[in-house]
């Protein structure tokens, strides 16, 4: 890998696009259209565990533009999924906000993963 600022060699470790897109491969299958029957905090436990378990295997290096990756594109794969779920159309202003998905529905959020944890900031 290479630093940005100097463009500097070093020794890194990251998440390769196979893992990237074999994470976005479950996630899209979690969230198919004919998977609307089962319930939403159902759907979120299990997003939520793939997530986490993820998340935790590939902490050790520079995660950072991968965990934005999947947070987005979670986010957008589960909005999809709601508005089928719910028949609702796709309004100007956006249904489900980020504030909904992550507050109400407690869906995790990779990107916020360590800023969560109280050790952190001490």
């Amino acid at each position: 890998m290479y630093l940005a600022s100097t463009g500097q060699a070093y020794l890194g470790f990251r998440p390769s696009k196979k893992s990237i897109r074999r994470m976005v491969e479950k996630i899209h299958t979690l969230t198919t259209v004919s998977m609307t029957w089962q319930g939403t905090t159902e759907l979120v436990g299990k997003l939520n565990r793939a997530l986490r378990g993820w998340a935790n295997y590939f902490e050790v290096g520079s995660v950072r533009r991968a965990y934005r990756a999947l947070d987005s594109y979670t986010t957008t794969r589960l909005r999809r999924w709601l508005r089928n779920k719910h028949k609702v159309r796709r309004r100007r202003g956006g249904t489900y906000p980020l504030s909904h998905l992550y507050g109400h529905f407690g869906l995790v959020r990779l990107s916020r993963l360590g800023h969560d944890v109280s050790w952190v900031k001490a």
